[in-house]
């Protein structure tokens, strides 16, 4: 037998599909159907997964049948002596497999922590900016007062930095070993996460036009100092950048075709445009967020908290005409742009 009858047969033992398949080993179900067609071989190490997942020997896998187990040994030493004493079949030898509904690559975890150090790493550096503000003094600040509110910065965005990177990484990580996910959620657990971030969603967008009402209030009703806006405003937007991240990175994650049509898009390039657009678009969407970050910056520490080129416009308001802008662009993109057919 070859190896992609041998793989075809051990398959069928189990009555596995090739997606299973591809999910258990660490690659993506074209790999699979490729190895079976002999249109590809497996590296090494994915041969070993095979073995070690079916309970067969290397050169049964490669060189002989897995039905009859070393006869790979008989065909690579030709001189060796054959033995009859009876074997098992190999079904009766193989650990039981997993089901195909559980989630044996730990996705779900994964998931679950990637999408809380994303959120909690973006809020920290509004909170960053919050007692930013807070120590920087409002008229005239003193060198200590400037030296307090530049550290208090530079500690958020160091705690974000290390909630984000290492997410990241992870992701990357997780992507490479586990390049294909077999759908395991439920319908049950999947209306139970949509449901959790609509409702984060909505809690989000509360505080966030919450957060813009009160200081508005304070501004001219309380009367509150620019520090105290300022700290009160990143204070709520953190914790509405919280709910937002977190329901928006929850729901995508929850989104495995998409995860796999990364994997399964690779050979056909028919994503080739749409994974394209979608790049632009972000890539615009960043520069318009790092610009209007830039500019309130120069605004906070430059005393100018509410005056841009002679207009009464607060600093913080940059933040959400850019947040605007930029949501409207992705909604124009989507509404334009087709998405090519599966």
């Amino acid at each position: 037998m070859s190896f992609r009858t041998n793989v075809q047969y051990l398959r069928s033992q189990r009555n596995m599909t090739q997606e299973q398949l591809a999910m258990l080993v660490g690659v993506s179900r074209q790999a699979v159907s490729k190895w079976e067609s002999d249109k590809a071989y497996p590296e090494m190490d994915k041969l070993l997964a095979i073995c070690d997942l079916f309970g067969c020997t290397l050169d049964d896998l490669v060189l002989g049948d897995v039905r009859h187990p070393g006869s790979g040994q008989r065909v690579s030493r030709p001189d060796h002596q054959e033995t009859t004493q009876a074997t098992p079949p190999i079904h009766a030898t193989m650990p039981p497999v997993q089901s195909a509904m559980e989630d044996v690559t730990g996705y779900a975890s994964f998931s679950n922590v990637y999408s809380l150090r994303m959120a909690f790493g973006i809020a920290l550096i509004m909170l960053g900016l919050a007692f930013g503000g807070l120590f920087a003094g409002a008229n005239q600040p003193t060198d200590a007062q400037n030296g307090l509110a530049f550290l208090a910065l530079m500690i958020g965005i160091v705690l974000g930095l290390a909630c984000l990177i290492p997410a990241i990484s992870t992701r990357k990580d997780f992507r490479r070993r586990h390049p294909y996910v077999a759908d395991f959620y439920t319908d049950e657990e999947r209306s139970r996460v949509y449901r959790q971030t609509t409702w984060e969603l909505v809690c989000g967008l509360a505080v966030v036009l919450l957060d813009v009402g009160i200081n508005s209030a304070g501004y001219l009703i309380w009367g509150w100092s620019d520090q105290v806006r300022g700290f009160v405003f990143f204070l709520l937007l953190a914790l509405g950048v919280f709910l937002l991240v977190h329901a928006g990175t929850s729901h995508r994650m929850m989104n495995l075709r998409a995860y796999n049509r990364q994997v399964d898009s690779v050979d056909d390039g028919r994503w080739d445009t749409y994974r394209y657009e979608h790049r632009v678009s972000n890539a615009i969407s960043g520069t318009v967020m790092g610009l209007c970050t830039l500019v309130a910056l120069t605004m906070l520490f430059s005393g100018n908290y509410d005056n841009l080129f002679g207009w009464r416009i607060p600093f913080w308001a940059i933040w959400i005409i850019g947040g605007v802008f930029c949501g409207v662009l992705q909604s124009l993109i989507g509404i334009f742009r087709k998405p090519p057919r599966a």
